[in-house]
């Protein structure tokens, strides 16, 4: 499928405006049981905008022959995974300390910093993986 991070980012808009909807109309009390319901409600409606946005900007885009012939060139294709693996480099350095000033700052829970780290362990974990199964394929 081509489309596939279109449609995986549409699916989460639309998955977040449901959560929206649910936060800000209290569906089963589910803002009763987060202490910041409201503003769940917002981030959320934010988040969904942007997704549903996004996806339906990536699904409505036609690409051009000359723009598949240029992405699937070799050249541009190496340079877009040494740009990817300098992005997660420096993710996964900014990431810990981003949370250990939120923490210091007070503007984060101990359990919102292990969170944070423990995603970042399971994206490293996944990168790992991803790293595997292209070795396996070349």
């Amino acid at each position: 499928m081509k489309n596939k991070p279109a449609v995986i980012t549409l699916s989460l808009g639309i998955l977040f405006a449901l959560a929206t909807v649910a936060f800000a109309f209290n569906v089963g009390g589910v803002s009763d049981a987060l202490p910041l319901g409201a503003q769940a409600a917002f981030g959320l409606g934010g988040c969904a905008f942007a997704l549903v946005v996004c996806g339906i900007f990536a699904l409505v885009q036609k690409p051009t022959k000359a723009q598949i012939i240029e992405q699937t060139d070799e050249r541009n294709v190496a340079i877009g995974n040494l740009a990817a693996t300098k992005a997660f480099n420096l993710f996964t350095v900014l990431v810990p300390v981003v949370a250990l000033v939120l923490w210091v700052l007070g503007q984060v829970t101990l359990a919102g910093v292990l969170a944070i780290i423990a995603l970042e362990v399971a994206v490293f974990a996944a990168y790992l993986v991803f790293i595997a199964r292209a070795q396996k394929t070349m």
